[in-house]
Order: C-alpha cells, then structure tokens, then sequence
C-alpha cells in the first residue's frame, strides 16, 4: 500500500524508515525525523505498518485470509495517515507502506529493500529490562542499518 503519491527522493541525506502502530510510543520517530530534517539535511521517511501473519486458529475459523489481510490494511491506513500529517506539513516527503510478515526480519529486509540509511523505533527505556522490545530486537539481528531509538518529545524538550 502506498498511501503517498510522491517517492522519497534519492537525494535525501537521510532515508529513515519508522514502524506504525497504534501505540503513542511508535509516533515518536516523527519527532525524530522532524529534528533530523530542521538539524540535518533533506530527510525522506517510509512509514511503515507490519502485522505478524495471523496463524491462531480461533481467529482464522471464523475469518479468511482475504478478510482478515483487508482488515489490517484499513486499520493501516488511518494510523498511517495521522502519522504522516506533521511530515507532509514540514515539506517532508514520505511513502507509507503496509505489510504482512514477523516484525523483526520484515523490518530489517523492508530497510534493506528500500535503501533506509537508519530505523528509527521507540526508546525502550528503563520497563526493557529483558531486552523484549522492539529496539532491542532489531538491534540483536541488525544487518548493518542503524536503529535509532526515538525518545519521547517531552523527554527532548528536557535534555535540550
């Protein structure tokens, strides 16, 4: 799904790709990305909702595959939108994709695919402990893209 008419530019210095979900957490790459375009140069995103395929057997007893794919693919759609708001408000050209596939290796071969310079997600802050979170995740099977932990706005209004 490409909700964006407009390709990320190869001109961007940075090409950042940042997972979407319904979380507030997931929309503080947005912020990051906002900050590298005013600090640091042309700035391209690629927003990305991923679902894990849906196996559980209660759920695909009563729902096909077509269903429950058109399903999750509206559902993108709004979180996607409302994400890229603030981006198309700032001059910033952004793509916005969907996909079906595990979070950890779809993120990583979807970065790969598109050329992304980094991954920004979520900081897992001090509740991580046990290295469960996203960024942690990404990080241990990395393949050479940096993954960036975005921190909260509030918190970067703090530090600065």
């Amino acid at each position: 799904m490409n909700t964006a008419a407009a390709q990320p530019e190869d001109h961007a210095h940075h090409r950042l790709l940042i997972p979407i979900d319904a979380t507030a957490a997931s929309k503080w790459g947005i912020t990051h990305a906002l900050r590298t375009h005013r600090e640091a140069g042309p700035v391209a995103v690629y927003l990305l909702y991923i679902v894990a395929p849906v196996c559980h057997w209660t759920v695909r007893r009563f729902r096909t595959e077509q269903e429950i794919h058109r399903h999750f693919e509206a559902r993108s759609r709004v979180f996607l939108e409302e994400a890229a708001l603030p981006l198309r408000d700032a001059g910033i050209v952004c793509r916005s994709l969907f996909r079906e596939a595990p979070p950890v290796p779809g993120i990583l071969d979807l970065a790969e695919q598109l050329g992304c310079t980094g991954i920004v997600v979520p900081d897992p802050g001090w509740p991580d402990l046990l290295g469960r979170s996203l960024a942690r995740r990404l990080q241990r099977a990395r393949r050479g893209i940096p993954i960036t932990p975005a921190r909260p706005p509030a918190a970067l209004e703090r530090t600065t």
